[in-house]
């Protein structure tokens, strides 16, 4: 093609028609000129398409990690619960100076159950190193609301407040007043019950720790919810994105 233009403007040239060669020197100029900004056009929609396929791909990664950590919750929740109706069947059986029962053995074994929460972050953080991957600001808030802000309250606050009591009080109670026998379900028994109901201290600290539990339990919804919705929020952007 650039041969061809080169003979034209020769022919032109030759001839003496000046004018009509400065016209198609310009006409030619802005020829190349289109080709290169149409080149562009196509290079900028091809990495746009990668960047878009990179998007769908972390979305749908961050939307398997929040339905594993909802999983998670949803149990993390269900044992608080747990902890706090079998606490209140020592409570009330130390209130109402009930005598002991195996009803007693199966609620001691709660005494030392608490959860673990664990979060999936490694698509998280890799969203955060793309930068500014995520199209939409509104859905980039909700993740990192729910990263940064709930499940660290979980990791850095409640969690170490469950381990503080666990190994402050828990322990020291283990010690003074539970047995425990080994088997395929381990069990736990209150060496001397009638002296437990007596204790006022144990008595303050089951009453403190069926507290927290209870607050940990809606911690726990709390946080589903906020999980749920992030969770439609991706499904939602996903279906946009690829229309």
């Amino acid at each position: 093609m650039f041969r061809f233009f080169r003979q034209v403007r020769q022919q032109l040239l030759a001839n003496n028609k000046t004018g009509k060669y400065f016209f198609y020197a310009i006409g030619e100029i802005l020829l190349v000129v289109i080709g290169i900004l149409i080149a562009l056009q196509v290079d900028t929609w091809n990495e746009n398409r990668k960047l878009l396929q990179v998007e769908i791909a972390l979305l749908e990664d961050l939307r398997s990690d929040l339905q594993e950590t909802l999983d998670d919750l949803r149990f993390g929740k269900s044992l608080n619960e747990s902890t706090v109706t079998n606490y209140q069947i020592l409570l009330e059986a130390i209130e109402k100076d009930k005598p002991y029962s195996p009803k007693i053995d199966s609620a001691s074994v709660y005494i030392n159950f608490f959860h673990v929460p664990r979060f999936r972050r490694t698509t998280y953080e890799s969203l955060k190193g793309q930068g500014d991957i995520l199209t939409n600001d509104s859905l980039k808030r909700e993740i990192s609301d729910i990263y940064d802000r709930r499940f660290t309250y979980l990791i850095e606050d409640q969690l170490k407040i469950e381990w503080a009591i666990y190994n402050q009080q828990t322990l020291h109670f283990n010690a003074r007043y539970l047995r425990y026998k080994e088997g395929a379900i381990p069990m736990v028994y209150p060496v001397d019950f009638e002296r437990m109901k007596s204790d006022t201290e144990f008595i303050n600290y089951l009453s403190s720790l069926r507290g927290f539990r209870k607050y940990g339990a809606e911690v726990y919804q709390s946080t589903i919810e906020g999980v749920q919705k992030v969770i439609t929020s991706i499904n939602t952007e996903l279906e946009n994105l690829k229309e």
